[in-house]
């Protein structure tokens, strides 16, 4: 039996076939510039390609579609054809391995926590049109607003689970998805292919059983999938929050005002805390998804989940400890003045992360990441004086994949994050 990925020539070729010339229908460049393999059941003149230029317009096709993955199943020109309409005999990379080969892995690697996303100014001008011409009652839900100019900050990157969770809330869907079932019982869903799992409405039937328990299944019930795929880090989960978009009023005000009362039961200055809310991003706006808290140690802010915690924290880092420390606090904006050894650093502004008792002095960081000591006659205290949260409702999410895609578009940059970016 042929092995399917083997893209080396086949059998030997008849004399017709021979004196035929052998070139790569995409550069038509011969074997000169690198083996000649015959992908497809194309034949003639369209019958060889060099890999490295099949890759290459994979590549090229793949960033030309959307990059979200409810529409990878609609665009498949990288995995089949577009003459002959066979698929290619040559496994193409997964979508992940060709993006990260077009965006290069420095900017691959970047896709981790405490990295900033941030939209190029074209696209948010694109973005800008668009709305013009729409309608009021679609512009919130097409969510250009939290792209347009839109600085994300990456909280959370997850590995994905191979997992998939998909109520039925109707027997018109659950109809829908048997028809979308291969003979092996298998879907195909957002470019990936998913197989059954003995779980929630099939716990305990035997894989056997499967096709029989499916016919009967009635809704609403629960299907859990399992990924028929290898693992690998393109459908990571990545998290990441708006740091743009400031709100007057959170979307549960309550909830605020039960974390600060919380806090104030053991620390009554705690009232003090100056909370600024944002809205992070489409998914679950009406959602507390973090907080941040400026000041500590390390990178120069800290994320929490949970508000109370933050409150508690920010009020901590500000309470004065010793004389030393003069009328800085930490997590406070500050101002360098009076520096004689380093006048350029003179009216330079940073956050004040915490006091070393030991030196005397206020660890310092600045707006591009790089730490000073600095005595507190050399601070000018500006914001913050009381600590400060930053609380974010709703986030932004992508598969690692997905962004990579957006960057590789160009509507979308990456670069590590610093205190100066908050």
């Amino acid at each position: 039996q042929s092995d399917p990925f083997d893209c080396r020539p086949g059998p030997a070729m008849s004399p017709m076939e021979v004196e035929e010339e052998q070139i790569c229908r995409y550069c038509f460049g011969g074997d000169e510039d690198g083996e000649l393999i015959s992908p497809c059941k194309c034949a003639g003149g369209q019958k060889y390609v060099h890999l490295k230029c099949l890759r290459q317009w994979q590549r090229m096709v793949l960033v030309t579609q959307p990059t979200h993955p409810a529409f990878y199943d609609r665009d498949l020109r990288h995995q089949t054809c577009n003459v002959c309409k066979s698929e290619f005999t040559c496994a193409p990379p997964t979508r992940h391995e060709l993006m990260a080969s077009f965006t290069g892995p420095e900017i691959a690697a970047l896709i981790d926590t405490g990295c900033i996303i941030a939209s190029h100014e074209a696209f948010s001008a694109e973005l800008e049109r668009n709305l013009e011409g729409m309608p009021a009652i679609l512009r919130h839900r097409s969510s250009y607003e939290h792209w347009i100019r839109g600085v994300f900050l990456i909280t959370q990157v997850e590995a994905d689970d191979g997992k998939l969770t998909i109520p039925v809330d109707s027997e018109t869907m659950m109809q829908r998805i048997r028809d979308k079932m291969d003979a092996e019982l298998c879907i195909t869903l957002q470019g990936r292919r998913w197989r059954l799992a003995a779980s929630e409405a099939l716990q305990g039937v035997e894989p056997a059983g499967f096709a029989e328990a499916v016919a009967a299944l009635k809704a609403p019930c629960v299907l859990c999938l399992q990924s028929d795929e290898e693992e690998n880090c393109g459908n990571d989960h990545v998290v990441a929050v708006n740091l743009t978009r400031p709100i007057e009023k959170p979307p549960d005000l309550q909830l605020v005002d039960r974390a600060v009362r919380e806090v104030c039961t053991k620390y009554r200055g705690a009232a003090n805390v100056k909370i600024t809310h944002f809205i992070g991003g489409p998914c679950e706006e009406d959602e507390l998804m973090c907080c941040i808290v400026l000041g500590g140690s390390g990178c120069g802010w800290t994320v929490l989940k949970d508000l109370p915690a933050a409150i508690e924290m920010a009020h901590s880092r500000a309470a004065r400890r010793c004389e030393a420390e003069g009328e800085i606090h930490g997590g406070q904006t500050v101002r360098l003045q009076g520096l004689q050894a380093a006048p350029e650093l003179n009216g330079e502004i940073g956050i004040a992360m915490r006091f070393n008792s030991e030196s005397g002095r206020w660890l310092v960081r600045l707006r591009n990441g790089e730490g000073k000591q600095l005595r507190s006659k050399n601070l000018e205290g500006l914001d913050g004086a009381s600590g400060r949260v930053f609380a974010v409702w709703g986030d932004a999410r992508w598969s690692r994949q997905q962004l990579l895609g957006e960057i590789a578009k160009g509507d979308w940059g990456l670069c590590r994050a610093n205190v100066g970016d908050l």
